[in-house]
């Protein structure tokens, strides 16, 4: 089979005539992205090989990049390099989705997508990347509301813990006061925190990287989560993205 234990197929030459694309496919791709998909294989070609499953010489992976290469040669009878697998026709169906389904892969990072075109100031996010213009508006308009949330969050951590200490201490002294003065209105007054629990740690880690926090902070501002809860609250009202 592969260089090592997990690699489950070997590679093969094939004449494009002796391959099918499976009937069943369920990925679908617009014109426009057709279009990409052509012009970046003209300028890079073929970088990645076609997956193919033995038993039924049908394709499991690169449907479009197969189409794509049809158009580009203008015929279907040329040889090709592909990654063969030998699956039965239920698993050959189940890898078909799993490795185009964006439940099963990552996210991007704006931030360290934002890194990368100062790294490469001549990479260009639709020409190069491949993305929709919608798309870098949503990404980077998303990364500008996270920016200026950190900012202010960077502008409430400014106190010094000896001003933070001293406003305890001078709570602490108001509170007394008030209750010793038999201040019926003090607990009304002062319910104002909440705790919130995790079920376990990487949960809580998890929630802090999501929104740009040290995991090991142990008090967030409220001002925190309701940008999160006003940002979820525009998505599930009027759509994400254009």
């Amino acid at each position: 089979m592969g260089a090592n234990k997990l690699e489950s197929f070997t590679t093969e030459t094939v004449n494009r005539r002796d391959i099918q694309g499976a009937d069943y496919n369920p990925r679908k791709i617009s014109e426009s992205a057709k279009k990409k998909l052509r012009k970046k294989m003209r300028e890079w070609g073929a970088v990645q090989p076609i997956v193919v499953n033995r038993r039924t010489m049908t394709i499991v992976g690169g449907h479009q990049r197969i189409d794509a290469m049809d158009s580009i040669l203008r015929k279907d009878d040329y040889e090709l390099t592909v990654a063969m697998i030998d699956v039965d026709e239920k698993q050959e169906a189940a890898i078909n989705v799993f490795l185009n389904n964006p439940s099963a892969q990552g996210e991007w990072d704006t931030f360290a997508l934002q890194d990368m075109k100062g790294i490469f100031p001549d990479l260009d996010f639709e020409i190069d990347m491949g993305f929709d213009e919608s798309d870098v508006r949503m990404m980077f308009g998303r990364q500008e509301e996270e920016t200026k949330l950190a900012e202010e969050q960077a502008k409430a951590e400014e106190y010094t813990a000896d001003h933070f200490r001293d406003v305890k201490k001078q709570t602490r002294e108001n509170d007394k006061a008030k209750r010793e003065g038999g201040d019926s209105n003090y607990l009304a007054d002062h319910d104002y925190s909440l705790t919130i629990v995790f079920p376990n740690n990487h949960e809580k880690r998890e929630f802090m990287r999501k929104i740009r926090k040290k995991p090991e902070e142990k008090f967030l501002k409220s001002t925190v989560l309701l940008d999160i809860y006003n940002r979820v609250y525009d998505i599930s009202i009027f759509g994400d993205g254009d």
